[in-house]
C-alpha cells in the first residue's frame, strides 16, 4: 500500500531535469533567492525569509555539502547551517540550500553571496563558516 502511494505521488512530481533549463513555477514564492551563473554552470540558492532571518542572528554558520543526493545536471546540495536556539535548547539546522552544477573553487566563490542576500533584506551579520568535511 505505501509503495502504491509512493508510486501515485511519483506521477505528480515534476520530471527530473534534463539540462540547466528549469522551470521556476513549481518553486514556492520567494524561495529562489539567487540563480548564480558560473560559465556553464548553474547554481540556485533556496532560503526562506525566516531562514534568511535565522542565519543572520547566528554568530557561527556550518557549511555542508553531499555528492549521492543529487541527480544531473546538479553534481552537489551544499547547505548552510547555524545553531537555533528554543528556551535553552540548541539544534544546527540547515537554513539555506544551494543546488550546485560545479564543484571548482570559483564555484565556491560565487555561491559565498548568501551576506548579500542577506543585506538584500537590510540584514547584516558578523559570521564565520565552517566547513565539514
Amino acid at each position: 500500500m505505501v509503495r502504491a502511494a509512493n508510486r501515485l505521488r511519483q506521477q505528480l512530481r515534476p520530471k527530473d531535469p534534463k539540462d540547466l533549463n528549469l522551470r521556476d513555477d513549481c518553486l514556492p514564492t520567494n524561495f529562489l533567492q539567487s540563480d548564480v551563473r558560473v560559465k556553464n554552470r548553474r547554481h540556485l540558492v533556496f532560503a526562506t525569509h525566516q531562514q534568511l532571518e535565522q542565519l543572520s542572528k547566528a554568530k557561527l554558520w556550518y557549511a555542508d555539502g553531499t555528492f549521492k543526493l543529487v541527480r544531473h545536471p546538479f553534481t552537489q546540495l551544499l547547505t548552510i547551517n547555524a545553531f537555533v536556539r528554543a528556551g535553552e535548547y540548541a539544534k544546527q539546522v540547515p537554513l539555506a540550500f544551494v543546488l550546485m552544477s560545479g564543484r571548482k573553487a570559483n564555484d565556491y566563490k560565487k555561491v559565498s553571496l548568501i551576506n548579500a542576500i542577506l543585506q538584500r533584506y537590510n540584514m547584516y551579520t558578523q559570521t564565520h563558516v565552517k566547513f565539514s568535511y
